[in-house]
């Protein structure tokens, strides 16, 4: 079984996705799919290495090049499309249907490896959580080189609903399109779902699933989001590439500790070791030995709930005492005029960088992407005074234009970082 015989079994007259206002249907998916695949056997010269890379702007043409691939017996690898560099092809598992590429911990690109059943045997369990059926109709904005997106289409495939999928950033337009498509449920990280409370002016009954994860959320955030989706359930996971979801939070258990990533998913088994987090699972990438250490620090309560406290690399050693940029990126998202926040740590000093809501910005940039330096005595740096011991505070925090991404959505540090270096020559 994969993915294209998945679709295949679907009533093709059911509309699958409607991509920027277009609907296509399961059965124009299989043929074009069809077409394409036919395109891939004749003229993919590297088809003795059974990959094909797949660089692509569009939803649509990646999903189609996706299946084709599984057509044509290709395994199939959805690459950015600003992407400069390619992982290594080799060690390729005969059972492989799908790949997707990975910085993981190295910073290195590498292929990771799926075969059909480390996904959909999850599908069941994981729709379950994220009330995903038949009749959902889910609203999802970004490229499928983001695991997280590849796998929700999949799901969602799976069970035979609809996709509401928009290239674009244009969070007016999604609040527009969510309205007009009577999308039911909505997938986006929470960096993008947190800019729907100051878009959208009234509520929308008909959201029942909202679904989110790559970053943290609280219950602050899950209340704003009620306001304007009051009949929607609001479900935080916690994933990694590697393996699958791993543990879910649902808004009527989340707190005002941002880091918390909740209790396993059935079927998961999660432990702290060494302060490392440690997942036993049976859907994982091939190559992936279980009990698998993640690269992330974090802990469990006496309720059986466990905490993200930071990648390994975001722990950092000050005068002698460990710090955590993730909790100092935190309690500057707390703070009511902070968007967004990344902490970065150079030689003994911590720099912040944020994206302040648009209310707080004056017009006075000083270059493409920097605003302004806040003084000592600014308010944020007041706030955090309160929340932060002497040795957490920042030696600078620096505003941005806009925060910036990678293609996952996620805040990209290497470009802040870079940016840090130009500003450190000024």
């Amino acid at each position: 079984m994969d993915y294209f015989n998945l679709i295949k079994s679907v009533n093709p007259g059911k509309t699958a996705i409607i991509e920027d206002g277009k609907p296509y249907t399961y059965g124009s998916l299989v043929e074009m799919a069809i077409i394409k695949a036919a395109e891939i056997k004749k003229n993919h010269i590297n088809l003795s290495k059974r990959v094909y890379i797949i660089k692509e702007e569009s939803i649509l043409r990646q999903l189609v090049l996706f299946l084709a691939c599984n057509a044509a017996s290709v395994v199939p690898v959805v690459v950015p499309c600003d992407a400069k560099v390619y992982p290594d092809v080799q060690n390729i598992p005969d059972n492989a249907c799908m790949a997707v590429m990975t910085s993981g911990t190295t910073g290195s690109p590498e292929l990771l490896y799926r075969t059909y059943r480390s996904w959909a045997d999850f599908f069941p369990t994981q729709n379950k959580i994220f009330g995903i059926n038949k009749d959902s109709i889910i609203f999802v904005h970004g490229s499928l080189a983001f695991t997280g997106n590849m796998n929700i289409y999949m799901a969602q495939f799976y069970a035979g609903a609809t996709i509401v999928a928009e290239n674009k950033f244009n969070p007016r337009r999604w609040a527009d399109v969510i309205k007009r498509e009577n999308v039911n449920t909505i997938y986006l990280i929470p960096s993008k779902l947190m800019l729907f409370p100051g878009i959208i002016k009234e509520t929308n009954n008909n959201i029942k699933s909202v679904i989110s994860g790559s970053q943290s959320l609280g219950i602050n955030d899950a209340a704003k989001l009620k306001n304007i989706f009051p009949n929607a359930g609001i479900t935080l996971y916690y994933g990694a590439s590697e393996l699958n979801y791993i543990t879910y939070v649902r808004d009527q258990d989340m707190t005002e500790d941002k880091n918390l990533i909740g209790k396993p998913f059935p079927g998961v088994s999660v432990y702290i070791d060494n302060g490392r987090i440690c997942v036993d699972s049976s859907f994982h990438a091939e190559g992936v030995e279980c009990p698998y250490i993640m690269p992330d620090i974090g802990h469990m309560d006496s309720n059986g709930n466990f905490y993200f406290d930071g990648r390994s690399d975001d722990i950092v050693l000050i005068h002698g005492r460990k710090v955590s940029l993730t909790h100092i990126e935190n309690e500057l998202e707390n703070s009511e005029e902070v968007h967004e926040a990344v902490v970065i740590y150079d030689n003994n000093i911590l720099v912040a960088f944020i994206d302040i809501k648009s209310q707080y910005k004056e017009n006075c940039l000083d270059d493409k992407y920097i605003l302004k330096t806040l003084g000592n005595k600014d308010s944020i740096f007041n706030k955090l005074r309160k929340v932060l011991a002497h040795y957490e505070m920042p030696d600078k925090i620096i505003v941005l234009n806009k925060m910036l991404y990678n293609e996952s959505g996620k805040k990209d540090k290497k470009k802040i970082w870079n940016i840090y270096r130009q500003y450190k020559k000024i």
